[in-house]
């Protein structure tokens, strides 16, 4: 079974289009078209169904194609394994991620790593949360980017315990009385920029019970998107301290009163079973590498 017809299968079915896959892989459409079909017709069954909105497993398929992903996966494995055995450490690592760890955390770790491993290639992968613990749980990524607490089938290493803050515009006219120390009440007054809680559980976490009390202006799917509200005077946020840093010249930093953490770790299922590059990159971890105490100290 041709390991090249999986990837165009994959491929095809991430991007949605078989025009896309062939462009993403260096084919002809009507060479990945005659690829997909032969590899349907060797198994014996369908696997996608082709429309004019794009492509979509079949129910077969939705079975089949996470044991057609581990398949790649193993083949990846091998290659970083031989490499290794050969004195120099290439492949792929891939890292489940959400919006603000892959603009703000990650380039630092990444940077750092890459310069022991030059030879190494990157797949971030945004999701939410939940998507993230899915994609480790399936062996669909090497590791995620989670907050804690997390499954409990997980190995994890602690990244950093971000403090939480609230942020507004520099021209927000705000209702605060003490600045030093902003409570949730006097946060029920002001209009509030929401992250939802697939993607970031951690702030509705601090609201639970308020959260029907409080005057939602906006609600978006990640950090980044609220400090471009907040950025814009629509609303304050709960933000973690080391991502507000970041834009102290643009917004006003208050500190939450009973400042509430969260604890953001890199998980993995099992470091025996895991790749030559991911142990490598999980040991990285653990060692506590230059950016990673450096992201710890300044939270």
């Amino acid at each position: 079974m041709s390991l090249t017809k999986y990837q165009i299968l994959i491929s095809a079915l991430e991007h949605g289009s078989l025009t896309a896959a062939a462009e993403d892989l260096g084919y002809t459409q009507s060479g990945v078209t005659h690829m997909l079909n032969s590899l349907e017709s060797e198994l014996g069954v369908q696997l996608v169904i082709r429309s004019r909105t794009g492509v979509r497993p079949t129910a077969t398929g939705e079975i089949l194609i996470p044991y057609i992903k581990r398949v790649l996966n193993a083949e990846q494995s091998f290659v970083q394994a031989l490499s290794e055995i050969t004195g120099l450490i290439k492949g792929k690592l891939t890292i489940g991620t959400f919006v603000t760890a892959s603009s703000f955390y990650l380039p630092e770790i990444i940077s750092e790593f890459q310069r022991k491993y030059p030879h190494i290639n990157y797949e971030l992968r945004n999701g939410t949360y939940e998507e993230i613990e899915q994609w480790i749980e399936n062996r669909e990524v090497d590791c995620g980017f989670v907050s804690l607490p997390t499954k409990s089938n997980f190995n994890y290493v602690p990244i950093i315990n971000d403090r939480l803050v609230v942020a507004a515009g520099k021209e927000y006219k705000h209702h605060f009385k003490d600045t030093n120390s902003i409570t949730l009440e006097e946060l029920e007054k002001e209009d509030i920029i929401l992250i939802d809680g697939k993607s970031d559980y951690d702030v509705i976490r601090i609201f639970s019970n308020a959260v029907n009390r409080l005057n939602v202006k906006a609600t978006v799917e990640d950090s980044y998107s609220t400090i471009r509200m907040i950025e814009n005077n629509l609303g304050v946020g709960i933000l973690p301290v080391y991502l507000a840093d970041h834009f102290k010249d643009s917004i006003n930093i208050y500190e939450l009163e009973n400042a509430s953490h969260r604890t953001l770790a890199f998980a993995y299922l099992s470091k025996k079973e895991a790749s030559p590059i991911a142990k490598k990159f999980i040991s990285f971890i653990e060692s506590g590498s230059r950016s990673v105490t450096e992201m710890a100290e300044e939270a």
